[in-house]
């Protein structure tokens, strides 16, 4: 006999921070915060939280070149109902996040959703799972971030008993809130919490700074390769 048991979803289920809640709205960084974030590249904003903050690598996205940064608006859930209740309440900059278990062999983004989002003026989408439509997603435009493309979704109606809309959730490893800023593009995302996303951006622009100079020095022919000589002797390294 077969089971029609759906299949288990890990971290997706009533063990969910928040699971059943569903916050309609909360507290946004301001705009022009996310624009200093968003013209920084992803590397110095890791090195400025001390590598910390980093979804999984397999997050990619979906169309390559794309970039997105924005406050997280936050899915606990791929149950159909949920979901989409949740891309309705998006607002124009926010970033879709779906807290999909990290399933890959079961899409559960596509073209539509990307519309309704695009519609409300969001900026991006982070899926801890899989995506497909990538031709439609591609001309709608909105930059979406996911693990793996398939073109196999969920046999819907299928979802889970609980799920929360912008409540805390773990995505691709990382503890995501909303409100908190999340910053994407080819190198993957990173997610910047909101109570310390001022210094974090004060940081990375220093770390900017001065690999500006460095950046500078090196196109004028200058290499430290005097110091760097001085450093490898003093470590015990023997130069001929």
């Amino acid at each position: 006999m077969t089971s029609t048991t759906a299949p288990s979803i890990p971290g997706a289920a009533t063990d969910r921070l928040g699971a059943g809640d569903i916050i309609r709205d909360f507290e946004r960084p301001p705009e022009s915060l996310i624009a200093r974030l968003a013209r920084l590249p992803l590397a110095n904003i890791s090195d400025a939280m001390h590598k910390h903050g980093v979804l999984h690598h397999e997050i990619r996205p979906v169309v390559p070149g794309m970039t997105a940064c924005g406050p997280a608006l936050t899915c606990g859930t791929i149950d159909l109902t949920v979901k989409i209740f949740a891309l309705g309440l998006a607002r124009p900059g926010d970033v879709f996040v779906l807290a999909a278990g990290g399933i890959r062999d079961y899409a559960c983004f596509g073209e539509l959703a990307s519309t309704i989002l695009q519609e409300r003026g969001a900026v991006g989408a982070v899926v801890d799972g899989a995506a497909r439509d990538v031709s439609g997603i591609r001309e709608v435009g909105l930059p979406v971030f996911a693990r793996s493309i398939t073109p196999r979704n969920y046999h819907y109606p299928f979802g889970l008993p609980y799920g929360s809309v912008n409540e805390p959730v773990e995505c691709a490893g990382i503890r995501v809130n909303p409100g908190d800023v999340v910053v994407a593009g080819d190198d993957g995302v990173v997610v910047v919490p909101r109570p310390i996303a001022a210094q974090v951006a004060d940081a990375a622009e220093a770390i900017q700074r001065e690999e500006d100079g460095m950046r500078s020095a090196i196109q004028s022919g200058s290499v430290p390769s005097e110091a760097m000589e001085e450093a490898l002797r003093a470590a015990g390294y023997a130069i001929r």
